[in-house]
């Protein structure tokens, strides 16, 4: 039968409030998961870390992928279980390839630091019962290590991206804004006895014709789409947006305020376009933000990418298979939900695993919550 923790965890760097559940741990704190240089990567880490991810993963998608999201095949050869354990694997690599790397930047942790990370330890030990600890290694030790790669990590980030240029011109991140309305159809023509509701690819280019002459002979853009009992919908854009439609923003780039397009017809319908304005210095402020991103992103993989080229990598899968994320649910939990999460006395944990079934459990793992120290 599939076991489920349901978990609260609480972002300071990271740390776990009430947990409610327990399984049965198949890793050895001693097993190495893998090498990274000449550090182990030992089973208790991750194990901690793995179970971790596992919580956000099947808290925020379990709804969308059901109860069976682990078995679920992503492409012909591979399990949701099986990308996601390689992308977690990559995270737990990185992290200690920094760690390795802290020399090259002077990077430590301050004794302030490393006080707020064993106060965050103590607090995970405390709140949570000692069968479910073993489940996740949650022993005091192997938080506190987590936490001190996770807050290394940060550090080394700031950094390798002390230089990265943060300059970004009005012209180069100009966004236009406009107005649209979409005239969708389906290509399945209707019968008497259909309860399509869609429209014929005929309705809708009459449709979208009538709004644009009703729009051209001085109605305004919101109010015809209202008569056409459609919405008129706001995006700001440049040149290289490809949403609704690259034809659209073809064709609106070249208009100048207050200018319409034609009627577009497009593979799902048809569109009319009004541009509001040529220059919008929201949405330009924003696109510096995230261009700015994108170069620190840019030069932090290419940093980390160099690093992982001079490093031997090797990893145990056969150790790796021991974490079972299928056998082993773990979701974020609440901790107002249930205020007796917190109880690790031998009697609670008794009680939860007597209720592993997930059907049984699915009020601990609706919820998730996330917070920032």
């Amino acid at each position: 039968m599939k076991k489920r923790l349901a978990v609260v965890l609480l972002t300071a760097v990271i740390a776990a409030g009430a947990m409610a559940g327990c399984g049965q741990e198949t890793i050895k704190d001693s097993d190495v998961v893998a090498t990274v240089g000449k550090t182990e990567i030992k089973g208790n880490i991750a194990n901690f870390f793995a179970r971790y991810q596992q919580a956000m993963y099947e808290t925020y998608y379990s709804s969308m992928l059901g109860e069976n999201m682990w078995t679920t095949k992503v492409d012909d050869d591979t399990t949701y279980e099986e990308s996601a354990k390689e992308t977690i694997m990559q995270s737990l690599e990185e992290l200690y390839l920094l760690n390795e790397h802290v020399g090259d930047y002077d990077v430590s942790l301050t004794e302030d630091e490393k006080k707020a990370i064993g106060e965050a330890a103590d607090a995970f030990v405390e709140a949570n019962g000692e069968n479910v600890r073993e489940v996740i290694s949650g022993d005091k030790e192997t938080v506190e290590e987590v936490l001190q790669l996770f807050t290394i990590q940060q550090k080394m980030r700031t950094e390798m991206l002390k230089d990265v240029d943060r300059k970004v011109s009005d012209e180069e991140a100009a966004q236009k804004a406009m107005q649209y309305v979409a005239f969708t159809y389906s290509e399945e023509s209707k019968s008497e006895d259909s309860e399509s509701t869609s429209d014929t690819k005929e309705e809708a280019k009459t449709k979208a014709d009538t709004f644009l002459d009703a729009v051209k002979g001085g109605t305004d853009f919101e109010q015809a789409a209202k008569d056409q009992e459609t919405s008129a919908l706001d995006l700001t854009f440049d040149s290289e947006t490809t949403s609704p439609n690259e034809e659209v923003i073809a064709a609106a780039d070249k208009l100048d305020a207050g200018q319409v397009t034609d009627v577009i017809e497009t593979d799902s319908g048809y569109y009319v376009a009004k541009v509001t304005s040529t220059f919008d210095q929201t949405a330009t402020d924003n696109k510096k933000q995230q261009i700015i991103s994108e170069r620190e992103n840019d030069c932090y993989n290419e940093i980390v990418e160099g690093w992982k080229d001079d490093t031997k990598i090797k990893e145990n899968k056969d150790v790796w298979k021991k974490i079972d994320f299928n056998e082993q649910g773990v979701a974020v939990k609440k901790a107002e939900d249930d205020s007796d999460s917190t109880d690790n006395s031998t009697s609670k944990d008794s009680t939860d695993e007597e209720n592993t079934d997930d059907s049984e459990n699915t009020d601990n793992t609706d919820n998730a919550e996330e917070a920032a120290e």
